[in-house]
């Protein structure tokens, strides 16, 4: 309430001095106050609109299905299943031969919505290292990763620990124990005393080794938030700043936001936050096989390595944190909840899901009962 008080008074002040003024003076005096205003607000709400929301937008053209061999009823027809049904997805985007055919937003939602994107970061982690690799800051996959964290009083140690690579924290062959598979609230999960943790580096060090690194596959978030703190080291950059020079401003993403650990690391493993149309773009680079318009951003080699199988686990297997489905000729990104970037590379063809659905694999059910029936 005091500071309320002063306010008023401070306000009160101002208009009885300008109402002392003569009046040429005090007519030049607000006009020249309220032009001021005019360039402050221009310069926070509408020039970052020009430079920013609409050039990250306009690179995707909309085209009719049909101009592109898909049927835009059954498009139509998936996106009323989804209404009608009221699954917990909030967007939908297909494109097929770099155009967007079929763009749907729950309400609450809409094109400039930043998602979170959960565990589609680590896809954009991957990237990133690849990037760092091509560039140089990395030398060489085979580095142990306790190299980087010399400075760290890592318990547990073996000579099992000390063979850890980059390429095992890649591939999630760390041999680490970690039992990101039982459910969230399952007290066996780590995820969220990790979270509750100090230092989340540290914390991922220090668990026990269960299994010869590279030998067994196991999920672990913890291994790819190690894979940002590498980089963060490598490169003297943070994750944040390294993504926006060398993958976000190239691509004309403007729009985004990285969740950090108490040390400052990003949260390279679930805490990037984009768009559904920006989501496309590192779709769509990698279907261009890293090059986006003229620009090389990330090796061919790089991509090629990320999306073949390093684990096999059955009907689909795991690169580089992408999941791969070579009967389907499709990779992809996925996250918690439904966050999806689907890859369809002998389709030309690039699928996008936000969401946050528990019970249901409505990405899966919508692209294999709509998206690919609708190819013509």
């Amino acid at each position: 309430m005091g500071y309320a008080l002063r306010f008023y008074k401070r306000i009160n002040i101002i208009i009885d001095f300008l109402l002392e003024m003569p009046r040429v003076r005090r007519t030049k005096v607000i006009i020249s106050v309220m032009s001021i205003l005019g360039i402050i607000l221009g310069a926070v709400f509408i020039i970052p609109g020009w430079f920013h929301k609409d050039k990250s937008n306009e690179y995707w053209a909309y085209i009719s299905p049909e101009l592109v061999g898909m049927d835009s009823q059954i498009l139509d027809n998936m996106i009323y299943d989804v209404e009608i049904n009221s699954y917990n997805v909030y967007s939908i985007l297909v494109i097929r031969n770099g155009c967007i055919v079929n763009e749907w937003y729950a309400r609450f939602f809409h094109k400039d919505y930043l998602f979170r994107l959960f565990s589609v970061s680590k896809s954009i982690t991957s990237t990133l290292i690849g990037i760092a690799v091509d560039k140089g800051f990395i030398s060489n996959l085979n580095k142990s990763v306790l190299d980087f964290f010399t400075d760290k009083d890592i318990a547990n140690m073996d000579s099992q620990k000390e063979a850890i690579t980059i390429e095992h924290l890649l591939t999630m062959t760390t041999g680490l124990e970690w039992p990101e598979y039982y459910p969230y609230d399952d007290p066996r999960n780590p995820y969220f005393d990790w979270l509750a943790s100090k230092d989340h580096v540290e914390y991922v060090l220090n668990r026990t080794m269960i299994a010869i690194p590279g030998q067994e596959f196991n999920y672990n978030t913890g291994a790819t938030h190690l894979l940002a703190a590498i980089l963060e080291r490598a490169t003297n950059m943070s994750t944040l700043d390294f993504a926006i020079k060398y993958l976000f401003s190239p691509l004309h993403i403007y729009d985004y936001y990285l969740l950090h650990d108490p040390q400052g690391v990003g949260c390279g493993g679930d805490g990037f936050f984009l768009r559904a149309r920006d989501m496309a773009k590192i779709g769509y680079l990698f279907l261009k096989n890293g090059k986006w318009e003229e620009n090389q951003i990330v090796s061919e080699y790089w991509v090629n390595i990320s999306t073949s199988s390093k684990v096999n686990l059955g009907s689909y297997g795991y690169g580089f944190q992408w999941w791969i489905f070579q009967n389907d000729s499709c990779y992809q990104a996925l996250g918690y909840g439904g966050q999806v970037i689907s890859v369809h590379y002998t389709l030309n063809l690039l699928v996008v899901f936000t969401g946050m659905e528990y019970n249901f694999d409505y990405s899966s059910y919508l692209i294999n009962s709509y998206i690919l029936p609708s190819l013509m």
